[in-house]
């Protein structure tokens, strides 16, 4: 079997048929459909249980709700595919997704691919930037996480079946409930690939939702975000990175700092170490950022007006 796509499903009874009716209308046929039912409580169980029934390529994992990781992983033990990839079930794929991805990934011999995407508003559809098709090596994939995040979303990706030998060492433990899983899932996807393909191919339909928790602008704590650095940081020690991507890494840190933790404590050493940075090593937005940390008022104003312009364009 070519492929393995993995629907996790929660709380998505009114998207969960466009999710499944865009894979049904795929041009590849070779493929099988994971849906994990992760103890939802409205009718999308029922409905993946009724598209199993019409077609034998899906099939149904139901289990207790133990978040979108657990989610995940129960999918990965059951694929069969040589590639797989994860779908929201609230995204959805154009018709030729699954061919396109899967031709580049096998003539190049691509461990892990990263396609383009449209990021769909309710009343317009916005592509992502225009790239070339290529294939890097993982410090260079590495430093397009860390400097272009959402571009390179985990959950857009292609991979190989190896990778996903140890589902636990992939994914976070979702009792975590860090800022951002994709993040830590593609560090560690990355640092085990020795090819990745990035194609300019539109071919995943990323839905945006207004209510989601990075549009409507949740905050963390600091601790939190600090933890979720150190797994980061962590991974890419083990994997002899780091050194090759700490400037961007530091970039990534006060990003995340200067824009989801709402009161800064700069007694903290790992802020402190932040902000002494030298600023001919920042970029100017990091620059700024960097400036603001000892200003909470003015640096949440900065928020404020950074998250409504990002919902006026319909961005996460």
């Amino acid at each position: 079997m070519k492929v393995s796509v993995i629907v996790p499903v929660y709380r998505t009874e009114a998207t969960l048929p466009r999710t499944l009716d865009s894979l049904l209308a795929q041009s590849m046929t070779d493929f099988e459909v994971i849906i994990v039912d992760d103890g939802t409580p409205d009718g999308a169980g029922k409905i993946a249980d009724e598209y199993a029934a019409r077609d034998p390529r899906i099939s149904v994992v139901h289990q207790e709700n133990r978040g979108l990781a657990e989610a995940r992983k129960s999918g990965q033990r059951v694929a069969r595919g040589e590639y797989h990839m994860h779908l929201d079930s609230d995204d959805t794929l154009t018709p030729d997704a699954l061919e396109v991805m899967y031709r580049y990934a096998s003539q190049h011999d691509i461990d892990l691919l990263f396609p383009g995407f449209n990021r769909v508003t309710p009343d317009k559809v916005l592509p992502s930037a225009p790239r070339p098709d290529r294939v890097v090596g993982n410090r260079e994939a590495i430093n397009l996480i860390l400097d272009q995040g959402f571009q390179y979303i985990g959950g857009m990706c292609f991979s190989r079946h190896y990778l996903w030998s140890e589902p636990d060492k992939m994914f976070t433990s979702s009792a975590m409930r860090l800022p951002s899983e994709d993040i830590i899932t593609n560090f560690s996807l990355v640092t085990h690939s020795r090819r990745i393909g990035i194609i300019g191919n539109q071919v995943y339909n990323y839905y945006y939702n207004p209510q989601s928790l990075t549009a409507l602008g949740t905050f963390y704590t600091q601790e939190l975000i600090h933890t979720f650095f150190d797994e980061l940081e962590d991974t890419l020690s083990q994997a002899g990175l780091l050194p090759e991507v700490q400037a961007a890494f530091d970039e990534m840190q006060l990003h995340y700092v200067g824009f989801y933790v709402k009161t800064v404590d700069t007694s903290d050493p790992w802020v402190a170490r932040l902000q002494a940075l030298p600023w001919s090593r920042l970029r100017p937005k990091y620059k700024v950022l960097q400036s603001l940390l000892c200003c909470n008022p003015l640096r949440r104003a900065l928020i404020a007006a950074n998250r409504r312009v990002k919902r006026l364009l319909g961005k996460s």
